[in-house]
């Protein structure tokens, strides 16, 4: 059930994914909506090449000033609103034998020489359904140490001037020797706006939660245009690009001050309503749950008898008590914020709780870093969604509030990561084309509630601020919670 909500909004976005590296395996599905130009063609005269050395990957060279490294060797133009980017890796040990056998690249198209190397270079066109063409160049080579790598993908109307002005100068530059550190350099990161503010915090008296304050004022909800997320790693071999397109257009909205969870809902607090009402949840009454299951995909989130809050991953597991509540359907959450006094934050509400007012993609910055929240990491047990190079320590979900480098800027806590949150809206995928701009409350009516902030088995793209989910009312997951709010007095 878990992989069917996923699919289904990649269904509605359209979703590449290489089984191993750049064997791109374009199982491209519909996407509407998705005809307006996102990137204008760059002007050559503001293209400035900047040396870069990584002694990790043991390579040295140019890249592009002012795009972001959003991993070691990889660097994207604008992360999250076009698809441009560069990617410079090296395989110590591996072979081109090894590197024909594996990433099922294509044919040959020309090859290029420079000093210490000569480069295969091969080209593939991607017909982007009712969008945009991607263009990628990748330039292949090999020495006594290893097979080098330059990747650069581009939108097709600008493909040719940026290989005369990235590709070839980059593969010119690129040198698999000793790094010198003097070449060394740290790339810019784009400033945010919103200075740190004081955290104004109080304590809901009915629950002992604690809440995070959130002024009045205007925000900016949403993106622009369409969002590509690179995510994975070139280096790991599980690179993939995925296209958002239910959050636009971005728009302007008010919203009056309001008091919100400073982190999830856990299950110690969860308890006391239950113990004061009596309550009883949508598991506990229909008699199962749908924790995560290792297996065949299509059969990862079953309903599994004997699963509800108490027991969250399975009949014979326990839940922990500073963990977030989970099992939850939406009448649950909102049942629960209804007694503590307040309602399920709006959509709108959430995500000016987690990203401010300078629109930041991640609660804390415009970058992403795995080591601020409860993602999929080493040890979440979804292989193909984990990430190697982080490790909370947890398979699951964690003790709320265990990443204070995960902070918002109103201090609110793991708004990315951990559990999946209700929201109060039905979902619609255009709304935000018709949203009110003064606190808006969703659609009227409709057949999905609405989630944001993503869970313990996601990572990057899914964890951005911006990012939609739906699913039933009904539905409960062992990656779902909840978070409450309440208005100002």
């Amino acid at each position: 059930m878990r992989e069917e909500r996923k699919l289904q909004i990649l269904a509605k976005l359209g979703f590449i994914s290489p089984v191993a590296l750049f064997a791109m395996l374009f199982g491209l599905t519909s996407c509407s909506e998705m005809s307006e130009t996102i990137a204008a063609t760059p002007d050559p005269a503001i293209i400035t090449l900047i040396p870069y050395a990584n002694e990790d990957l043991g390579i040295s060279g140019l890249v592009p000033e002012g795009w972001a490294e959003v991993k070691p060797g990889q660097f994207q133009r604008e992360p999250g609103k076009d698809p441009t980017w560069l990617g410079q890796v090296s395989f110590q040990g591996a072979t081109i034998e090894q590197a024909l056998a594996d990433w099922n690249l294509p044919e040959i198209v020309d090859s290029m020489e420079t000093p210490g190397l000569i480069w295969d270079l091969r080209h593939w066109d991607l017909e982007w359904p009712d969008a945009e063409k991607l263009v990628f160049d990748v330039a292949v080579s090999e020495s006594v140490s290893g097979i080098y790598l330059v990747v650069l993908v581009t939108l097709s109307e600008e493909s040719e001037l940026l290989h005369e002005e990235v590709l070839e100068p980059a593969l010119q530059a690129f040198a698999p020797s000793e790094v010198s550190q003097d070449r060394a350099i740290e790339l810019p990161v784009t400033p945010l706006t919103q200075e740190p503010m004081p955290i104004d915090t109080r304590i809901r008296p009915v629950d002992g939660m604690v809440m995070v304050y959130v002024p009045a004022g205007e925000f900016e909800m949403g993106n622009t245009g369409i969002q590509w997320m690179w995510s994975g790693s070139l280096i790991g071999g599980d690179l993939d690009l995925q296209v958002f397109s239910d959050e636009r257009p971005q728009h302007v909205v008010y919203l009056d001050a309001f008091w919100i969870d400073q982190t999830e809902v856990t299950v110690e607090t969860f308890r006391k309503f239950i113990e004061a009402t009596g309550y009883e949840t949508t598991a506990e009454r229909e008699g199962w749950g749908a924790p995560w299951t290792d297996g065949p995909m299509e059969e990862e989130w079953p309903h599994v008898p004997g699963t509800d809050w108490q027991n969250p991953h399975g009949p014979e597991s326990i839940a922990i008590e500073d963990h977030p509540v989970v099992q939850v359907s939406w009448d649950d959450s909102a049942a629960y914020c209804e007694w503590a006094g307040g309602s399920l934050p709006a959509e709108a509400q959430w995500e000016k709780a987690a990203r401010g007012g300078d629109g930041r993609l991640w609660p804390w910055g415009d970058t992403y870093d795995g080591n601020r929240g409860s993602f999929c990491d080493a040890s979440c047990p979804v292989k193909r969604w984990n990430h190697n190079s982080y490790d909370d320590g947890y398979t699951l979900t964690a003790p709320v509030g265990s990443f204070p480098g995960g902070a918002s800027p109103y201090g609110a806590l793991d708004m990315a990561g951990n559990v999946w949150e209700w929201v109060a809206d039905w979902y619609s995928e255009d709304y935000y084309a018709l949203s009110p701009d003064e606190n808006p409350t969703g659609p009227s009516f409709g057949t999905e509630r609405t989630q944001r902030g993503g869970a313990w088995i996601d990572n990057e793209s899914w964890v951005r601020t911006t990012v939609r989910h739906s699913t039933p009312p009904w539905a409960r997951f062992d990656d779902l919670g909840f978070r409450c709010a309440v208005p100002a007095e």
